[in-house]
């Protein structure tokens, strides 16, 4: 078996087909296995699933506990030499498991490797990383991992093919987290050896039609809700990393402390959110966002009239 597929379904029945279209539709001289994991759905996600005509869709069930939980129990009985994630609302395009998998196979130095992404959202379309677009970029062994994921932003969940092997031994997925338990999951990953970067578009994020039937808000609650101190976000990766922290975990961490002290706000824990800003906020990518959080967290009263603006905003988004 050469790749495991592992998709965390829920509620998915209007992108279900697409997705596993993707999948089946690749070409190349490879065995996969599909492992779809009902995540307690409502709808007919499972249905349309079991109405497909292939046979190697593996389809488990749990309580609805989100993708992480769902994820490591999709690796847990995965079979393939390398292992991949697609959500259920994302695809990929034609190309990507023959030349991930080709690439691993010549750099066993490798771990995993990542490719290019398009992503779709309300705001508008963006490609990832922009390097992409130049000509004179090669696939390549990273030497640097965290510098080139600073710099590039080239990692997602449905953009990397991992050894299985290094997955299991990692534990997977934290499963208490519910937001940015993929970004801890790439950092922990990269202390286990070299990844590569394959510089060309082959995975599509785009559940802005989701976003469309369910609402914003109701998209993102539960995520929100379940956010945490990024102290408590790095815990496991603390325990492999050096004492000596490198400058661009350093940077990536305060990029990733912004955007849980953003999401704390949105879960109106207010205080805890301001709590990160302040200790953190030194480190949040330079922008407008940074300035706003950091120059708003130093007054309590200030605080409170922005916090609750953001808030808003959020809230009442179209």
């Amino acid at each position: 078996m050469d790749l495991s597929i592992i998709i965390p379904v829920y509620n998915a029945g209007a992108l279900i087909n697409r997705c596993l279209d993707s999948i089946f539709s690749q070409q190349g001289k490879y065995e996969i296995e599909v492992i779809c994991i009902d995540d307690g759905s409502t709808d007919n996600s499972v249905e349309l699933i079991k109405s497909r005509k292939e046979d190697n869709i593996i389809i488990l069930q749990q309580e609805n506990a989100g993708p992480a939980k769902a994820r490591n129990k999709g690796m847990n009985v995965a079979r393939g030499r390398y292992m991949a994630y697609l959500d259920a609302d994302d695809y990929w395009l034609p190309g990507f498991i023959e030349e991930t998998i080709a690439f691993l196979d010549s750099n066993t130095e490798c771990i995993a490797v990542t490719v290019g992404q398009k992503h779709i959202t309300t705001s508008g379309t963006h490609i990832l990383p922009a390097i992409i677009n130049n000509n004179d970029v090669t696939p390549q062994v990273l030497d640097d991992f965290y510098s080139f994921w600073l710099q590039h932003n080239h990692i997602c969940t449905g953009s990397i093919v991992i050894k299985t092997e290094i997955a299991k031994a990692t534990g997977g997925q934290r499963e208490d987290l519910r937001i940015c338990e993929d970004l801890e999951f790439w950092t922990l990953i990269a202390t286990y050896g070299k990844l590569g970067f394959i510089p060309k578009m082959f995975f599509v994020s785009d559940g802005s039609k989701v976003a469309e039937t369910i609402g914003w808000v109701e998209k993102h609650i539960k995520r929100w809700n379940a956010a945490v101190p990024v102290e408590c976000w790095e815990e496991r990766l603390l325990r492999r990393l050096p004492k000596q922290l490198p400058d661009a975990y350093i940077q990536k961490r305060g990029e990733i402390a912004q955007n849980l002290a953003y999401t704390i706000l949105l879960s109106k824990r207010y205080d805890l959110a301001r709590t990160q800003i302040l200790k953190y906020g030194k480190d949040f990518p330079s922008g407008k966002m940074k300035k706003i959080l950091t120059l708003s967290a130093k007054s309590s009263l200030t605080w409170f009239v922005v916090s609750r603006v953001l808030m808003y905003r959020e809230y009442h988004r179209k």
